[in-house]
């Protein structure tokens, strides 16, 4: 066992999903570089190729707590983006349906034989803040885990 928390090794599990994206598994996109554990928007330069990804925490709440097991509540963002171009918009159609076949595989998130449940929010896909170049896609991602309070 890893001395990492669970979440931490829960959105660990999600962004070695996320990097999965690559034609060669069946996807539409392939992604240039490794899924981040931030926002990519925060690393733009003039050499960044889309499309790029990014997992960023959100929220993290306990829901309740027993002698034996915490039920814990993690939201996180993943944020991508592709270049905008004319068919830019089917582009981030495909990524985004690249991201839900990734992260909602048949087989569950398992972690001390612990399923953990995960469910999409509603995805995002304009922000005019950030320019004419890159569309974005924000979508949340709520994922509920137990950890085990032994000793």
């Amino acid at each position: 066992m890893t001395g990492k928390a669970k979440v931490t090794q829960v959105v660990d599990e999600l962004i070695v999903r996320l990097n999965d994206i690559n034609p060669d598994n069946g996807f539409f996109n392939s992604l240039p570089a490794p899924v981040m554990d931030d926002d990519p928007a925060l690393y733009f330069d003039e050499h960044t190729k889309l499309p790029c990804m990014g997992i960023r925490n959100i929220s993290d709440r306990i829901t309740s707590q027993s002698r034996g097991a915490t039920n814990q509540i993690r939201t996180v963002e993943i944020v991508a983006y592709v270049e905008r171009q004319p068919d830019g918009r089917a582009n981030q159609d495909k990524l985004l349906q690249d991201i839900y076949r990734t992260v909602f595989r048949p087989e569950s998130l398992k972690f001390d034989g612990l399923i953990v449940e995960i469910e999409a929010g509603e995805a995002q896909l304009d922000d005019v803040e950030l320019g004419t170049k890159i569309l974005p896609i924000y979508l949340p991602i709520t994922l509920t885990y137990n950890t085990l309070n032994w000793r």
